[in-house]
């Protein structure tokens, strides 16, 4: 472990002297805490006051600042980090999931087929049924469904269940039969086929995309507690910050969570690019709002909506001349040779300013284009579980991070699993150190919403997201990042999840 040198000890000292005089509300001692500051420093301890860092030291120092009040956590030697900061979410339908079929404890074909059959009998033709968990690895026998499961006990109702894993999902030929089998995929992998080149059922990566966009939003009145849900788990993830991308119905909702005090989780709510007029009328820029609800960002599916270049060049360079930020999700090489290149053009129309463009996904960007976001300062939003693939070690991470370019790591839950530790079990194993995965995950997804001042290290005065974990994910086997598990989370100095006393 890297100790802090002898002169920012002495200031962290004084500083902590200097506040003892009025006790920190709660501190955290013998810790190994991973500020991610600029020098990569390491401490032993950390103090919070109302909702920021009131200083981060030897665990000496901190201990000095307790009060008769002061809640003392003994974090035994573990992990402490910056909370993580999610950079691609759709977070009411990370509530919808766990609103839908439990299949975590099939244990057969037979089993899933009835588990399936039992709601279908409850479901009116043509609702969708949704589910997660099922493992075929905990079946007997442990073969992989197939659609041929499902088809003949849900005739009428489009099914997509996800694996617990997170990066595939089962559907029957109902779902599969409202888009074109051309248009899931982006690669061979996307869609399984069996022996005679017939779909199985089973999807991944883009496939799941266009498909999930088929699925209705759940009603409004909903909302609420589809986003309760979500703040909870992703609570228990360690997860303190997400960008949503959704619509532009879910700002109130979020700020009358956030005022009852039953949002967990700080939110940067991404609205749709056709609302740029509306938000701008509004005097709306990027990053508006209070600490945990904010918004100002615009989002486009590239290879979704039906709108020219000229269109698009034109919504873009408005919403940019209003002072707000644009996001376009791309995929595939044309796609994102496209929005570069929209992109480039409107940073010579406007002009310089810091106005942090972003490209969700980068998914089979050319090697060519690679450079071209560190020289127009576009930040790379990507999704590292989502697009994992085995053995593959020359990823698309290690080039943008050498040509200088920011990239800011999320999961595009529901898509995948929200857990950031599978994200960065997939970065370490894809070429990345532990050290980028987990600075892409905090330091840089707090820049990429334009945050970076107030939240993504751990440094005095910054606000108090912090989480701790059950092992030290810097010196373990990278195949046990993924099995690592969240122990506290702190969001603004408050316990919002807490899995069992630390020692």
């Amino acid at each position: 472990m890297r100790l802090l040198s002898r002169s920012l000890a002495l200031v962290l000292i004084l500083c902590s002297q200097h506040l003892a005089q009025m006790p920190a509300d709660l501190i955290i001692v013998n810790a190994k805490v991973r500020t991610l500051d600029k020098n990569g420093r390491v401490a032993e301890a950390v103090a919070v006051s109302g909702n920021k860092i009131s200083a981060v030291g030897t665990t000496l120092a901190i201990s000095a600042m307790a009060g008769p009040n002061t809640r003392t956590i003994d974090a035994g030697g573990r992990i402490v980090l910056p909370g993580f900061n999610d950079s691609h979410v759709h977070f009411t339908a990370i509530g919808n999931i766990f609103s839908s079929v439990d299949l975590s404890k099939v244990r057969s074909p037979e089993e899933f087929s009835r588990e399936i059959e039992l709601i279908t009998k409850v479901m009116p033709p043509g609702r969708w049924i949704l589910g997660r968990g099922w493992n075929e690895q905990n079946w007997t026998p442990a073969t992989s469904p197939t659609k041929a499961l499902i088809d003949s006990i849900s005739p009428q109702n489009p099914v997509l269940v996800y694996n617990a894993d997170g990066r595939s999902v089962l559907v029957n030929s109902v779902a599969l039969a409202m888009v074109p089998i051309r248009s899931l995929s982006a690669t061979a992998a996307d869609v399984e086929r069996d022996a005679q080149g017939e779909p199985t059922g089973i999807l991944r990566g883009r496939a799941i995309d266009v498909l999930s966009r088929k699925i209705p939003q759940p009603h409004v009145q909903q909302w609420p507690d589809l986003i309760r849900t979500a703040s909870n788990y992703a609570a228990s993830l360690g997860v303190t910050s997400v960008q949503d991308v959704h619509s532009d119905e879910l700002w109130d909702i979020y700020r009358q969570l956030d005022a009852s005090g039953e949002l967990k989780t700080r939110v940067y709510d991404c609205v749709p690019l056709s609302s740029w007029r509306k938000l701008a009328n509004e005097g709306v820029q990027a990053a508006s709002g209070v600490s945990m609800v904010r918004t100002g960002c615009l989002k486009h599916y590239s290879d979704g909506d039906k709108i020219s270049i000229r269109e698009l060049f034109e919504d873009i360079s408005g919403a940019d001349k209003a002072g707000l930020q644009v996001m376009i999700h791309a995929m595939g090489p044309a796609a994102n040779d496209e929005i570069l290149t929209i992109f480039e053009r409107v940073i010579a129309k406007n002009g310089l300013r810091d106005r942090r463009f972003r490209i969700e996904h980068v998914y089979r960007a050319r090697a060519v284009d690679l450079p071209r976001f560190a020289r127009s300062k576009i930040i790379a939003s990507m999704q590292p579980w989502l697009f994992y693939q085995p053995g593959r070690r020359d990823s698309e991470f290690r080039t943008l991070l050498a040509s200088g370019a920011q990239m800011a790591f999320g999961s595009d839950a529901s898509m995948t699993d929200l857990n950031p530790l599978l994200g960065i079990y997939a970065a370490v194993e894809s070429g990345l150190t532990v050290d980028q995965a987990v600075r892409a995950y905090t330091v840089s997804a707090a820049y990429a919403e334009f945050q970076e001042s107030v939240k993504g290290t751990i440094e005095l005065g910054k606000l108090a997201d912090i989480v701790m974990l059950s092992d030290n994910i810097f010196s373990i086997a990278p195949r046990k990042i993924r099995e690592s598990k969240v122990i506290l989370t702190i969001v603004g100095g408050r316990i919002v999840y807490q899995a069992d006393e630390p020692r």
